[in-house]
């Protein structure tokens, strides 16, 4: 697996100039980078440290060595051990209060048909993750958001076909004749929930609103038990594991626009009284966005990842250290196009991870690297 986590002190104009190339070289005006590569268990043990560039100095340096953790890669960091940072310190000595261990998490996946195998990888990794991060935070609070990649709610023609049950492939009732042989069902998914088409609302056909009733191919077609009647899970969910499955499970019916739904969960109505989201982003607490996508996203609005990146900072009230940026796509960043990659990179704070690794369970402890690391200096708005 490659990956790479990368602390950057950014500006605009940095970001801006990420946009030429994932692999472009760093500015000059960064001074401090962080390169780690964590390597497959099955090889032997690779490093990498930072390098400056010319006119600034480099502080920190990563190294993994999967021979001194019995088989299993190993981050390590010339930065001292800290304490649990859920703490708020004194405002007398100069520090900031921190995160106070509240985070807001949002997944955006992306419902095209190549990922039907990845979803349930990341569905694996969840567990881990959150237990690795309450393990950081003294008071771990957190939101926790799933969004899918389009404004359709299941599948049209199941939909229709519901009224139809039993409709096969060659009878006049299927117009949408996908089946490869008669006799078949018209509507391919044999689980559609044609019984609960009542607990269907305008929330769930909203671009950006959090997922709870994903329904289609290879999906949970099912309405998730989410407490409190939220979009989001809390500390107060109940299962929080068989949730977070439930909503994460979004299936393959999905328009791939990834970066849409992003810049629509963003938007302050939908998060603001009345809206699908109410109550989802807090002002107070970090933000760590994971994309799972393919290379090439297909948004209609909200195209260009530098869109998306100002979304997100806007909604952290300018902030982008707040954020921290986690991207299950292609990890070498190869084709300019690959825009989710190129957004990633604009963050101070981002892990890239490849989407066919057989495990994201490395990626996520990254990543709770990094929440600790932003929540130490964050500064609540």
């Amino acid at each position: 697996m490659f990956l790479r986590s990368v602390y950057r002190p950014l500006g605009v104009a940095a970001a801006l100039a990420s946009l030429a190339g994932c692999n472009r070289p760093a500015p000059t005006e960064f001074t401090t980078t962080t390169t780690t590569s964590v390597a497959n268990p099955s090889s032997t043990s690779s490093s990498s440290s930072t390098t400056a560039p010319s006119g600034s100095s480099a502080t920190n340096t990563a190294t993994t060595d999967d021979s001194t953790a019995s088989g299993d890669s190993a981050v390590t960091s010339d930065t001292p051990p800290k304490d649990d940072v859920g703490w708020v310190t004194d405002v007398d000595d100069g520090k900031p209060a921190g995160c106070k261990g509240k985070i807001d998490f949002i997944f955006v996946i992306s419902g095209l048909s190549q990922l039907a195998d990845i979803q349930p990888l990341l569905i694996d990794a969840f567990p881990k993750f959150i237990e690795t991060i309450e393990a950081k935070f003294e008071d771990f609070d957190y939101h926790i958001m799933v969004v899918d990649d389009n404004d359709l709610w299941g599948s049209d023609a199941c939909t229709q076909l519901c009224e139809t049950p039993g409709c096969k492939h060659e009878d006049p009732c299927c117009l949408w004749p996908w089946a490869s042989e008669e006799g078949e069902p018209c509507c391919p998914d044999l689980d559609y929930p044609c019984d609960s088409l009542d607990l269907v609302t305008s929330c769930d056909a909203t671009l950006g609103a959090g997922t709870v009733f994903p329904a289609g191919a290879n999906s949970s077609n099912k309405r998730c038990k989410i407490a409190g009647g939220l979009r989001y899970m809390t500390k107060e969910q109940p299962n929080l594991t068989e949730t977070f499955a439930c909503a994460a499970q979004v299936g393959t019916w999905g328009r791939h626009r990834v970066g849409d739904a992003l810049v629509a969960s963003m938007k302050p109505a939908i998060n603001s009284p009345g809206g699908c989201n109410e109550g989802f982003l807090r002002d107070d607490a970090l933000l760590m966005v994971t994309l799972l996508t393919t290379t090439v996203d297909k948004s209609k609005t909200s195209i260009y990842p530098w869109e998306w990146f100002d979304a997100v900072v806007a909604a952290k009230g300018g902030d982008a250290s707040s954020v921290i940026a986690f991207l299950i796509g292609n990890a070498e960043c190869p084709f300019p196009e690959d825009y989710g990659c190129q957004f990633a990179k604009m963050f101070t704070h981002h892990v890239i991870i490849d989407r066919d690794d057989s495990d994201y369970g490395l990626g996520f402890e990254a990543a709770t690297d990094l929440v600790e690391m932003a929540c130490e200096d964050f500064i609540p708005q």
